[in-house]
């Protein structure tokens, strides 16, 4: 579903990403951990096009992700983006943050946005906050409804750019569980996360990165359970508790 092949990224002197070519098939969680400054959140956004790598591709159902071509944000929009900081207007309530971009973007009437919005919002758990501002919410709520909101554009893929590490660690799990039940439902997800637990239980993949590169790459049982290289050995002796 999501092919990358080759792609680099510099950050003035800085290479954050070197080289990484990567394939998510349909229904597949895959998980990218790393030490902080290893390219992960930076091969996430070239892959939904906030970054645009100087060299490489990213292709999404065998359609390059080109921003000169007419489809370029048609192919954006089947993919839905959590940011690690939620990204709330906060002058909008919590089911007009849902709604903006279906009756903006999508123009979508009134009525049939908030049906929708209604929908997700239940799914999260937060219905009964749809009239509140982000203020008024914790921040595993606010994420909750990050998540809503990019689930109400009906995505074929969800990415998380670490989306529980600016959360409280009780915050954390109702985050997680509601990745779970994505996860369950067969969504396709690429996870940008320190939470090796989630990795562990949830993803199908991992994918190991240190310096813009890939270090190892396998299915999540046999990457915790035994890892290659010994800079993927060494990281897991560090994080695993």
């Amino acid at each position: 579903m999501i092919k990358v092949e080759h792609i680099s990224k510099q950050f003035k002197k800085v290479k954050a990403v070197d080289d990484v070519s990567l394939e998510v098939k349909k229904g597949e969680i895959v998980c990218l951990i790393g030490p902080s400054g290893s390219g992960k959140s930076t091969v996430l956004r070239c892959i939904h096009g906030l970054e645009v790598p100087e060299t490489g591709y990213v292709y999404l159902n065998g359609e390059a992700l080109d921003p000169k071509k007419s489809n370029y944000q048609e192919l954006r929009n089947k993919m839905g983006f959590v940011f690690q900081h939620f990204n709330l207007f906060p002058h909008m309530t919590v089911l007009e943050n849902l709604t903006l971009s279906l009756t903006k973007v999508r123009h979508m009437d009134e009525e049939k946005a908030n049906e929708i919005a209604c929908n997700y919002l239940t799914r999260v758990g937060l219905l009964d906050k749809k009239d509140e501002y982000p203020n008024k919410l914790s921040g595993g709520q606010k994420q909750r409804v990050a998540i809503a909101r990019s689930l109400c554009t009906n995505p074929e893929i969800m990415l998380f750019d670490e989306p529980t590490s600016a959360l409280d660690p009780e915050m954390v799990i109702e985050v997680l569980e509601v990745m779970q039940q994505l996860a369950k439902e067969g969504m396709t997800m690429i996870v940008v996360t320190h939470e090796m637990g989630f990795a562990k239980t949830v993803a199908d993949r991992v994918i190991f990165l240190e310096n813009g590169k890939i270090v190892e790459e396998n299915d999540a049982k046999a990457f915790y359970e035994n890892p290659k290289t010994e800079r993927a050995q060494d990281f897991l002796k560090k994080v695993m508790h």
